[in-house]
């Protein structure tokens, strides 16, 4: 099973496709099996693209889907398997996590996260101690497509898929609960 992978849809901008990536490399093959195109980059997956699904299910999305649901996962393993290819893991997390900041200096900004420290790059955030954001770990993809490869990335809006006029950081509520999923369907 595929477990590190990132879906997008949004019928808007690109049809009634849903667009799952592995990896950022560079397409040099695809493979069209019935509504699946398997991408391929010399003889690696690296991705595919199912279409014609709004006849299936319903996709309110528009953009990624960052913590796709169980029955979300088990139609797309569907229409992977009945191709010949292989199905996804179903995702434990989104890859963001509230977390608190804990130190700020003119050089970096330190954040508490599942009782590790992260030591992050300040890039003129403007906050304070006490602060609780989102940060993207290791391996998360953003809302762009590009892939956190340090050790976590604090999330602006536009990282997260929120659509405002000025790009900043999210600053949540001072009630969020440290460690929780960002994007869990999960109510307390």
């Amino acid at each position: 099973m595929m477990k590190d992978y990132a879906i997008y849809y949004s019928y808007k901008n690109i049809g009634d496709v849903i667009v799952i990536i592995f990896s950022d490399e560079v397409t040099t093959k695809v493979e069209q099996k019935g509504r699946v195109a398997i991408i391929y980059h010399e003889d690696r997956i690296i991705g595919y693209n199912i279409f014609n699904v709004k006849d299936i299910i319903k996709i309110k999305s528009e953009g990624m889907i960052y913590l796709p649901s169980p029955t979300l996962i088990d139609i797309i393993n569907s229409l992977l398997i009945n191709e010949g290819c292989e199905p996804l893991e179903v995702k434990e997390s989104s890859g963001y996590f509230v977390a608190m900041v804990v130190d700020v200096t003119n050089s970096q900004v330190t954040i508490s996260l599942k009782e590790k420290a992260f030591n992050l790059p300040n890039k003129n955030y403007q906050l304070n101690v006490g602060d609780k954001v989102v940060i993207a770990i290791k391996g998360t993809r953003l809302s762009n497509g590009s892939l956190i490869n340090d050790e976590g990335h604090i999330c602006t809006y536009k990282d997260l898929g929120i659509k405002i006029e000025e790009d900043t950081i999210l600053v949540l509520d001072k009630d969020e609960e440290i460690n929780k999923d960002f994007f869990s369907l999960e109510e307390k």
